[in-house]
C-alpha cells in the first residue's frame, strides 16, 4: 500500500520534538513530504535537523491561506498535513486545507470556540476527509496502563478525578501564550480535560474561580474548577506562578489510587490503606517510592534522548488507520474536540465572572 503523503504545518517547537519524530517511527505508513510555515527561520531549522524534507512554503499570514497553499503543485500532491501551529492558526488552516481536500490532525486545543468547532466538523463530513485533534496524553504508556487498570475494575468505583496542574513561566513557552483567553490555561489545559472526560464520561462546568497578576496578564495566577465527568466530580487546580512544572491526574477509586505524572509518564497505583496504621503508611510509602523510580529509570532515559513522544507516535498510527482504512478513533475526533473546547470556554465564562 502507498504510504500517506503528510505536510508539516507550524515548524516550531511541537512538530519538531513530536511530530516529526512521531511520524518517523510509522515511516511504514507516512511519508513527510515537505514543511510549511509562517516564519522563514522555523523552516530553515527543520530542514537543518531533517535533511531529508526538501519542499517547502512561506506562508503570508496576513493573507488567505488556501489562495496560497493551492498554488504549490508538491502541496496539492499532499494527502494529509498534520499541524502543530498557535491555537489562533488552527481555524484558518484547518478550513483551508480540508478545503483543499486534506486529511487534517491538529493540536490541541482544537480551535478558539464551539463555532469554529463546528464548522469544521461540518466541512470534514461533506468533505470525506478526517478531522482529528492531538489529544497526545491518552495514548502514552503511564495513561494506556492506568485505562487497562480501570477497566478491569481494579481501582473499584471511581469516586472522584484529582487534576494538578504547577507551571513555570520561566521555562520554555511560545511568545504568543498571553495572546490566548486566560494566557497559559488555553494553551495548557486541554489534555486536563480530555484527560478527565476519558475515565468519566460527557463534561460538565459547574463552577470555576481565577486570581490574576497584573491586568496586562492575560494568565491567571491561580485558577480552580470543578466539573463532572458523566456523573464522577472532577476537581481542577491549576497554579501559573509555581517554580516548578508538574501535572498529575488523580483517580481515586474504592480500592486503589492511581496517580498519574504527565511529564515523566509514571503511574502510580497505591492500595486502600485500611486504618492507616504505622504498618499501613510504611507499605504505602515504599509503594509509592518503588514505582515511582523503577518509572523514573526507565523513562529517564526516553527524555533525555527525545524518544519519550508521550503517545504522539500513537495518536499517529490512528491517523493513518482512519485514513486508509477508515477506523474511527473517539479519543482523536473533532467530536471531542469540541467538547473539550466547550469545557474550557465555560470555566474561562465561571472564572471571569467569579
Amino acid at each position: 500500500m502507498d504510504k500517506i503523503k503528510v505536510v508539516i504545518i507550524g515548524a516550531g517547537n511541537i512538530s519538531n520534538t513530536r511530530h516529526i519524530p512521531g511520524l518517523l517511527l510509522n515511516k511504514d505508513k507516512f511519508e513527510i513530504v515537505g514543511v510549511v510555515s509562517d516564519e522563514k527561520k522555523k523552516i530553515a531549522r527543520t530542514q537543518n535537523k531533517y535533511d531529508f524534507i526538501k519542499n517547502t512554503f512561506l506562508l503570508d499570514k496576513n493573507k488567505d491561506y488556501m489562495e496560497q497553499l493551492k498554488t504549490s503543485q508538491w502541496f496539492k500532491n499532499a494527502d494529509a498535513v498534520v499541524i502543530g501551529t498557535p491555537p489562533k492558526q488552527h481555524y484558518p488552516l484547518v478550513k483551508a486545507c480540508l478545503i483543499l481536500d486534506k486529511h487534517v490532525l491538529v493540536e490541541k486545543p482544537m480551535m478558539m470556540n464551539v463555532d469554529e468547532c463546528d464548522e469544521v466538523n461540518k466541512l470534514a463530513a461533506e468533505k470525506g476527509k478526517v478531522l482529528y485533534v492531538m489529544h497526545s496524553f491518552q495514548f502514552s504508556n503511564g495513561m494506556i496502563r492506568l485505562k487497562e487498570l480501570f477497566e478491569k475494575g481494579e481501582l473499584g468505583e471511581i469516586k472522584s478525578i484529582l487534576e494538578l496542574q504547577l507551571s513555570n513561566r520561566k521555562r520554555r513557552l511560545p511568545v504568543w501564550y498571553n495572546e490566548l483567553p486566560l494566557g497559559l490555561y488555553y494553551d495548557e489545559a486541554a489534555h486536563f480535560f480530555y484527560g478527565a472526560r476519558k475515565f468519566g464520561g460527557e463534561l460538565k462546568v459547574l463552577n470555576a474561580h481565577a486570581q490574576f497578576n497584573a491586568a496586562d496578564d492575560a494568565t491567571p495566577r491561580f485558577l480552580e474548577a470543578q466539573l463532572l465527568s458523566g456523573n464522577i466530580p472532577v476537581q481542577m487546580y491549576m497554579n501559573f506562578n509555581s517554580p516548578i512544572c508538574e501535572w498529575g491526574l488523580i483517580l481515586i477509586g474504592e480500592k486503589k489510587i492511581a496517580i498519574y505524572d504527565y511529564f515523566k509518564d509514571i503511574l502510580i497505583v497505591l492500595k486502600n490503606d485500611g486504618e492507616h496504621y504505622a504498618k499501613d503508611v510504611l507499605r504505602t510509602s515504599f509503594s509509592f517510592f518503588f514505582q515511582f523510580w523503577i518509572g523514573f529509570i526507565k523513562n529517564g532515559f526516553g527524555m533525555i534522548s527525545g524518544k519519550l513522544l508521550y503517545g504522539h507516535d500513537k495518536c499517529l498510527e490512528k491517523y493513518a488507520d482512519a485514513i486508509r482504512n477508515n477506523q474511527k478513533c473517539f479519543e482523536l475526533s473533532g467530536e471531542l474536540g469540541r467538547e473539550v473546547v466547550r469545557a474550557m470556554n465555560e470555566v474561562i465564562y465561571y472564572a471571569e465572572r467569579n
